[in-house]
């Protein structure tokens, strides 16, 4: 009788040990299936991501050659930046600059690049030769004989959207900008250009007129 007892303990010893092996493959295959599914998941995103990043930059682009159509044609360049952080409550009353930047940017457009777009972000400015060699803002006793113009480049994904229209208070085309550039400005970099002394509106493309950049040290 003993034997017997034993030997049924025994066989539901392995009929136990036998289910609980198999509830452990049916758990890894669960646990695989989920990180394939994941997986497969999380790079579809990803390209379904840089599918809508490419399909904005191209409705950038567009409106934009647009509006570089009409300064051909001679129309200003103005436009103005907005900055989406602030618009519902400040704009176009209050340009104060607090922690989210200005409310609002003057500037002019400059052209279409790979990577965003260039604006003209302030007036021209003179340039001196330093004792290193280098060019610099700071005054010195070489003047150099040409001015620079600074350019902002606005990455296509920080302009959320562009009014061509403008509105009753400039006229001039909006573009609704997100402001985390350096110190909360609109323009992840700035470049300086030099104007091109053999440009010829009749005759070359637009962005010829400025083509070559200045490296110049800020101080």
């Amino acid at each position: 009788m003993s034997n017997q007892r034993l030997s049924s303990a025994k066989i539901n010893e392995r009929e136990v040990e036998g289910e609980v092996t198999l509830q452990d493959v049916l758990g890894i295959l669960g646990i695989f299936a989920s990180i394939f599914i994941a997986y497969h998941i999380y790079f579809l995103s990803k390209r379904l991501g840089f599918r809508d990043k490419l399909t904005h930059s191209e409705e950038i682009r567009n409106k934009v050659e647009e509006l570089l159509g009409k300064v051909r044609k001679g129309i200003n360049r103005k436009v103005e930046l907005v900055n989406i952080y602030k618009y519902k409550k400040y704009y176009p009353q209050n340009n104060d600059y607090n922690r989210l930047g200005y409310t609002y940017l003057g500037a002019e457009i400059k052209d279409i690049r790979y990577d965003g777009i260039e604006f003209f972000a302030e007036m021209p400015k003179e340039i001196y030769l330093r004792p290193d060699g280098k060019y610099g803002f700071k005054k010195t006793k070489k003047k150099v004989n040409f001015l620079v113009y600074p350019v902002g480049l606005i990455p296509y994904e920080w302009i959320e959207y562009i009014d061509l229209r403008g509105n009753e208070f400039g006229y001039n085309p909006l573009f609704f900008v997100n402001f985390k550039g350096i110190k909360k400005y609109p323009y992840k970099r700035m470049f300086y250009y030099k104007k091109s002394e053999r440009y010829d509106k009749s005759t070359d493309p637009l962005g010829m007129e400025f083509v070559e950049t200045i490296e110049v040290e800020d101080n």
